[in-house]
């Protein structure tokens, strides 16, 4: 259990698990478990891949046909994450305008009496840490369409599942400021994948990607500020704002790498949105 947390289980949801899931073995039994699932499914497409081309051995890049029965779970999944996602946005923003009224700019940001974490952040927190193992589904569907998974992917589905682990045992105020902004972008990018998966092509891909590469940029310097402002957090709450600025810092570059790779540009310039955030 978060140290010095009561937990209201019986008025939280899903709070009949939250004993087991803030254990410190449960994220890293996840991220093994998340890890080990992947090469699996990796090796098996690539014997796949290489049967089917004739070979001794190959890569499965080439991806396989959707049919509608899985184009229906494609949907379904992009569908319950956005709604997830708006659900969080409406259901916590006001708890930030009245943890700012009550405690002023400097103490709602730090959350010093912890309103904000009775109000909301305990419930939403841990609800968006539990979301992190549900999106390893994003990964599921790359690789049953035959595809790699690809170090991007891996690294950011395994990491938010320790650092948000983690900003609820320590019962941060900086993991306040993520699930606020990802819920917005979350919204924004489920439902375009929600779209597009039942075969709209909405416009606005070039932006949505400046938008996931921008979040990340803003919570950089969000964390930069937490840990560098007096007063503002525990010694054990500046651990996890150190983690996860190197967390941060490796999305970037992965972000970053990718978009040369794929486009040779910058991805704020020109990009169209991969379904890794």
């Amino acid at each position: 259990m978060s140290p010095g947390t009561v937990v209201p289980a019986a008025d939280m949801p899903l709070g009949g698990i939250y004993d087991v899931m803030m254990r410190p073995y449960s994220p890293l039994v996840g991220m093994c478990a998340y890890f080990a699932v992947v090469k699996m499914w990796e090796r098996h497409n690539a014997k796949q891949a290489a049967g089917s081309n004739g070979v001794g051995h190959g890569k499965a890049t080439s991806g396989r046909k959707v049919g509608p029965v899985f184009k229906g779970v494609i949907v379904a999944h992009n569908l319950a994450l956005a709604a997830y996602s708006i659900w969080t946005f409406v259901d916590f923003f006001p708890a930030v305008l009245r943890s700012v009224q009550s405690q002023g700019l400097h103490g709602g940001f730090c959350d010093n009496d912890q309103t904000l974490w009775s109000d909301r952040l305990l419930k939403h927190g841990f609800l968006f840490y539990i979301s992190k193992y549900y999106e390893f589904i994003d990964t599921a569907i790359i690789l049953a369409k035959g595809r790699e998974a690809g170090q991007l992917q891996t690294f950011h589905h395994s990491g938010a599942v320790l650092v948000m682990w983690l900003g609820n045992y320590v019962q941060s105020p900086y993991l306040a400021f993520f699930v606020f902004e990802n819920s917005i972008i979350h919204s924004l990018m489920y439902t375009y994948f929600t779209l597009t998966a039942l075969g709209f092509k909405p416009p606005g891909k070039q932006i949505l990607t400046r938008l996931q590469i921008g979040q990340f940029y803003i919570a950089l310097s969000a964390g930069i500020v937490y840990a560098v402002m007096p007063g503002c957090q525990t010694r054990t709450q500046q651990l996890f704002t150190y983690v996860f600025i190197v967390y941060i810092l490796g999305l970037i570059r992965l972000f970053t790498d990718f978009a040369r790779r794929t486009y040779g540009v910058q991805p704020a310039h020109n990009s169209s949105p991969k379904k890794k955030e």
